[in-house]
């Protein structure tokens, strides 16, 4: 095994590659003395906390200060905002509480009704604690700093100096830098939040064991925790000691903490192999995950000697709750906040061609309804999402015609493969639906819906796209990426030159992140992203919610080093922090912000970005 990276997806990224650590000196003491071990194929850790659970994207008023303080002088309350996947609330914004007296602004800093006071009062609401505003004509200091006090000489921020008048009060406060929103056209740290920004690499690095691991999907668990699966051979090895396995090839997901540390780990073949789809989560922690497998599946008592198609729901400690064997090939599932789980699969008509199947089961595992949509030719999902209310939208390609249903219209190719976009209501009737291509060949990808019932799609295609924005036109092959309103009406498109579609995720603020494999040169609205040593490199940009550039990077080979391959499995926003989530699969090595972490093998990747 060659040099790996850290570990840790909350600690901050070591200045040398590490190789032979020991899970201690990766995920610190928590991340292997608080694990109760392996226990039929499962590694749990003791003390897990209960969840805090709230109305998705609902904001509630909060205040940290002297109760008797609130709305006295300069002091407010602040609002706090539910996550989107409702597990817990965000840190409270706006709010501001007793400061220090800051002299010479008229205002009343610290709230106990006074302002500018030439002394300091005895209410112990006085934060200045008797320091006053009366001061000796032309004495010269600096000021209280008016910023949240952990970032004083932070980045851009400072405090400023103010000078005695000669009426013996204080002037204003002169030269002061308090944070603002961070700009990611400047290399300042203008959030004065002390780490590098706009998609920096913060933390994380290679995981995996001495075999093949593969990367293939990530969702966003609560507490800025990291829900990863995919596949690996021999032992799999998150940081807290191996997991071996029979399997010729075996699945595997696991909860990974901020910190690092593994809260469980849960292979799934006992005999045979199998490859892993798709993941999701829900606001309680369960997961659900699919794909197919030829062998034995003890845990959920499945077994086939051909290859199914599955679908399993674990419990928030990792526990299988339930499982399935499926008709037709899995390719994406989605979990609503109440546990309901839908799967899209490409069914296979004996005659040739396959079409579109959407599968719904409830929170305990009982088949709810199937829809099979087709027609003549190729007709294959690659995408499922679920809203609030229990919609589900679907993306994918279709040769000819698609038909959706009785009554509903059909969809008809512009020439070769065209993307479809269909919504369906919570009993799998279709809504609405959309077509999008011209004469020559074009892909579905990953499919995101948003709390506004927008949604986000991504793809590849040749020639022209037009989602009703404009044509975009192809360099070559393209990826695409598209946003659409409530009511499918366009809000942005924008493509770039690349032969697989990016990985999808919805920002709080509606924006997107996405996350993509390239082999040549890339702009997606910062500037040239060059590669630097051949191979596939992963490219990860956050677009605002007008899809216009926030920041991009891209991740390519480390130092002095070529070749290789870096795949992306999964993107995701950390809705409690806001910071983005990464999964790949490199083979070789891979640059994290000056920092080469390599691999002899196939190795995991899992990444935090800055916001």
């Amino acid at each position: 095994m060659g040099a790996r990276g850290p570990l840790g997806i909350g600690r901050p990224l070591a200045l040398a590659a590490l190789g032979g650590v020991g899970c201690n000196a990766l995920l610190g003491l928590v991340g292997c003395n608080a694990l109760l071990g392996l226990e039929d194929g499962i590694l749990v850790e003791d003390g897990a906390g209960a969840e805090q659970r709230c109305e998705p994207l609902s904001v509630a008023a909060c205040y940290g200060g002297p109760p008797e303080t609130a709305g006295v002088g300069a002091c407010r309350a602040g609002v706090r905002q539910c996550s989107a996947a409702g597990d817990g609330y965000g840190p409270c914004e706006g709010e501001v509480r007793p400061a220090p007296e800051r002299c010479g602004n008229a205002l009343d800093d610290d709230c106990d009704g006074a302002v500018d006071e030439a002394e300091g009062g005895e209410d112990p609401r006085d934060p200045a604690g008797g320091a006053g505003c009366a001061c000796e004509p032309g004495a010269v200091e600096a000021c209280p700093y008016g910023g949240p006090p952990e970032t004083a000489g932070v980045g851009a921020c400072r405090a400023g100096q103010r000078t005695c008048g000669s009426d013996g009060r204080w002037g204003p406060c002169a030269g002061e830098i308090t944070p603002r929103p961070e700009d990611c056209a400047t290399p300042a740290d203008e959030d004065c939040s002390g780490g590098r920004d706009c998609g920096a690499v913060l933390s994380g690095g290679l995981l995996g064991g001495p075999g093949q691991e593969q990367a293939r999907a990530l969702a966003a668990g609560s507490g800025g925790s990291a829900i990863v699966g995919g596949e690996f051979e021999g032992d799999l090895d998150l940081g807290a000691g191996p997991i071996a396995s029979g399997a010729e090839r075996d699945v595997f997901v696991a909860r990974i903490e901020a910190d690092g540390a593994v809260s469980w780990a849960r292979r799934l073949v006992d005999e045979g192999h199998g490859r892993l789809r798709a993941l999701a989560v829900d606001p309680g922690g369960e997961v659900v995950l699919t794909g197919d497998f030829q062998g034995v599946i003890g845990g959920a008592g499945l077994i086939t000697p051909d290859l199914r198609g599955f679908v399993l729901k674990l419990d928030a400690r990792g526990g299988v709750r339930w499982g399935t064997t499926l008709h037709g090939e899995p390719r994406d599932v989605a979990i609503s906040t109440a546990g309901e789980v839908v799967v899209a699969s490409s069914l296979a008509e004996p005659a040739g061609g396959s079409d579109v199947a959407v599968a719904r089961f409830s929170a305990g595992g009982l088949p709810l309804w199937t829809r099979v949509f087709g027609g003549a030719g190729v007709q294959e999902p690659t995408g499922v999402a679920m809203d609030a209310r229990g919609r589900v939208v679907v993306t994918g390609s279709f040769e000819g015609e698609l038909e959706l249903g009785e009554g509903a219209p059909r969809l008809s190719s512009a020439g070769m493969t065209d993307v479809f976009v269909a919504q369906l209501d919570a009993h799998g009737e279709p809504i609405a639906s959309r077509a999008f291509g011209d004469g020559r060949e074009q892909r579905g990808g990953d499919v995101e819906i948003g709390p506004d019932g927008g949604v986000a799609l991504s793809g590849t295609f040749e020639g022209q796209l037009d989602a009703g924005g404009g044509a975009l036109l192809a360099d070559g092959v393209s990826a695409f990426v598209v946003a659409l309103g409530p009511a499918r009406e366009h809000r942005f498109s924008r493509a770039y030159g690349a032969h697989a579609p990016p990985r999808l995720a919805l920002a709080a603020d509606g924006g997107l992140v996405l996350a993509g494999d390239v082999d040549r040169p890339v702009d997606l609205g910062g500037g040239p992203l060059d590669g630097e040593g051949g191979g596939a490199d992963i490219v990860v940009a956050r677009l605002d919610g007008e899809g216009r550039h926030v920041w991009s990077t891209r991740l390519g080979p480390g130092a002095r080093r070529r070749g290789g391959e870096r795949r992306t499995a999964g993107v995701a926003v950390d809705p409690d922090r806001g910071g983005v989530l990464l999964a790949a699969t490199v083979e070789g090595s891979v640059n994290l912000g000056g920092v080469t972490a390599a691999s002899a093998a196939a190795d995991l990747l899992l990444l935090r970005l800055a916001p």
